[in-house]
């Protein structure tokens, strides 16, 4: 089993393979981002195909913001995926909203942001409907189910009448007539969606990870139950940034790696020091390596090569790697 940590700037795109089974939870920004001019980066259809997938078992979407929703267009039109799941997942068509907000958007990023990502949504949703994939709003899990054989999963976030709500948040503003007034409320769902992100455990043959999406609040209350999960690796909540290391979330999972999502150039102090360091001090107080691993920032931790830094441009398949164990086509 595989779990890949997939640098695609700033975003967040994580891959589960199994033999012929595979998870897919997020896929980073758009395939026309910017973001992957950055060297290193790699978009999620690209590194399916050159890991040699044919199928996704089950496509995860945590939340509904465009670094993790946008980049799982591309890869629906072109896998067959077995099921899909996301933490909220409205019918009303948002083309009023995103015509309202296009015109503020060049002077206020994280409209701007919300709004690619509601175009992405929009894409995203008629790309399933196409191929038929069933869509299920997933909450909180009380216990592990299984994926395949050997593979289990628990998920962290909602509960059901909390998708209900927040549904119908997202289907109030797609009606509205007022376009500043359908601004404020887009502006009001966006700023709290982290909040109601989906998060996972994975667990197989006696390791766990956690991944977190960017579910950064209520860990105390989940932490606190006597069955919470420790874990191997902690992929840390969203993209390391000052919120994202929660100190229940770290002691109740106590893991032995750490990981952010996060670009070289730690967008939205996203990576930051004090959680970098934070991390470290908590493996070193435990007499455990320093592993604390950030997507964008690989030439911190495995350092240059032959005068290349890790990428995942550098090498071909069934090439002898230059840089890190990480492989794409030649770019």
């Amino acid at each position: 089993m595989e779990l890949y940590f997939l640098s695609v700037g700033y975003g967040e795109a994580i891959v589960l393979i199994d033999g012929a089974h595979c998870l897919v939870m997020d896929g980073g920004p758009g395939s026309a981002d910017e973001t992957y001019d950055l060297p290193g980066t790699i978009r999620l259809a690209d590194f399916l195909h050159q890991q040699g997938v044919e199928r996704i078992d089950c496509m995860i979407c945590t939340h509904l913001h465009n670094d993790h929703l946008s980049g799982l267009v591309e890869a629906t039109e072109q896998f067959p995926i077995g099921t899909f799941w996301v933490n909220c997942w409205p019918q009303a068509d948002a083309a009023r909203a995103i015509e309202a907000a296009l015109p503020e958007c060049p002077d206020d990023l994280s409209l701007r942001l919300f709004t690619t990502g509601l175009q992405h949504f929009q894409r995203l949703r008629a790309a399933l409907d196409t191929r038929g994939v069933p869509v299920r709003e997933r909450a909180a899990t009380a216990d592990f189910e299984e994926l395949w054989p050997g593979c289990q999963i628990r998920l962290f976030g909602m509960d059901e009448p909390q998708i209900d709500r927040r549904r119908a948040e997202f289907e109030a503003f797609c009606r509205m007539d007022d376009p500043a007034a359908q601004r404020d409320a887009m502006r009001a769902f966006d700023k709290v969606e982290n909040t109601c992100s989906l998060a996972c455990c994975i667990q197989s043959d006696g390791w766990r990870a956690l991944l977190t999406g960017d579910l950064c609040s209520g860990w105390d209350a989940r932490c606190a139950v006597p069955d919470f999960p420790r874990v191997q690796v902690l992929k840390l909540t969203h993209h390391g940034q000052r919120d994202g290391m929660p100190q229940s979330l770290v002691d109740a999972c106590d893991p032995e790696v750490f990981v952010m999502c996060a670009d070289a150039a730690r967008t939205f102090t996203s990576a930051c020091d004090e959680v970098q360091a934070r991390a470290a001090h908590y493996l070193a107080d435990r007499s455990r390596p320093a592993q604390v691993y950030t997507t964008g920032l690989l030439a911190q931790n495995f350092s240059a090569q032959n005068g290349r830094q890790p990428c995942a441009l550098c090498c071909t398949a069934g090439e002898n790697t230059v840089c890190t164990p990480y492989y794409a086509k030649e770019g």
